[in-house]
């Protein structure tokens, strides 16, 4: 299958889900804000961008001011965020997330279309 398709459709695929799993914790902390003692949580992201490393993607610093990559890791993971829920951050969280997942799906979706062009054209 590696062979019909590119890295970035695995790559993308992977970033939906991640994306959508963080859609369920940042509804979590919405949901959970009148409830007491508790803590708001995220997807830590710098264990997705470890794991696309380990599939090949390599990321290079090309300037000094950049940040170091991430060490190789697992999969992705949540992690406690601070000690009270903040609704507009959360809601300023979800609303980005929503666009970054969105742009995901187009992506992904443009892909598709390019191979399905692709096999239109070898009929």
């Amino acid at each position: 299958m590696n062979a019909l398709f590119s890295k970035t459709i695995g790559i993308l695929s992977d970033l939906v889900g991640a994306r959508s799993q963080r859609h369920q914790v940042l509804a979590s902390n919405v949901s959970n804000i009148d409830t007491p003692g508790y803590e708001p949580k995220d997807v830590d992201f710098e264990n997705l961008l470890a794991s696309m490393q380990g599939k090949g993607i390599r990321m290079a610093r090309t300037n000094g001011k950049h940040l170091p990559a991430a060490t190789p890791g697992g999969s992705l993971s949540v992690v406690r965020t601070g000690d009270k829920v903040d609704m507009d951050r959360e809601m300023v969280s979800i609303a980005e997330n929503h666009l970054m997942h969105n742009a995901a799906v187009e992506m992904l979706a443009r892909k598709f279309r390019g191979l399905q062009n692709v096999l239109r054209e070898t009929r």
